[in-house]
């Protein structure tokens, strides 16, 4: 049974979405799979694929978790949000510069954990997250992720005439 967001942190679980996508076609194409979702084979797509994924949305969705709700979480929730981001940031650099069997072992890891962490966040930081904050609260956060999409759009738009 899907779980029911609130609207405020609708922005960030979109982009989870999209996540989940990501690690399910690098799973994929690891595995060789015919049915990769639309994601390469070959490691060099496949890696080509994780760091679009990271540039594109990955550096700036953590930084707006961490900046946005990292003030609201319990202590522990906050050291696994920034380890595991940590984390995800560490592998996809080990999968950007290994040769290619340290590679694909970095891209399977980050696949796995990405698709965990989010899962952690959407099953329970969220939903504490929600429980925690007055509706104010939840509009502030909302507002900025908002501003920080529009600003994300922008520079994209802005790089590619580039």
């Amino acid at each position: 049974m899907p779980l029911k967001r609130s609207r405020e942190l609708r922005p960030l679980s979109s982009e989870h979405h999209q996540a989940l996508l990501v690690a399910f076609q690098l799973k994929k194409g690891l595995a060789g799979h015919a049915d990769s979702a639309g994601a390469p084979r070959d490691l060099v797509g496949l890696v080509a694929l994780a760091k679009r994924y990271e540039e594109g949305l990955l550096q700036a969705h953590t930084r707006a978790e961490e900046d946005l709700l990292g003030h609201h979480l319990e202590e522990g929730q906050l050291e696994r949000l920034k380890s595991e981001h940590a984390e995800l940031l560490r592998l996809m650099g080990a999968a950007k510069t290994g040769r290619p069997p340290e590679a694909r072992a970095a891209l399977a890891a980050f696949a796995d954990l990405l698709e965990r962490h989010v899962r952690w966040e959407e099953r329970d930081l969220f939903p504490s997250v929600e429980d925690r904050l007055e509706e104010q609260d939840l509009l502030l956060v909302m507002n900025e992720l908002e501003k920080r999409l529009v600003l994300a759009k922008l520079e994209q738009k802005s790089s590619k005439r580039s």
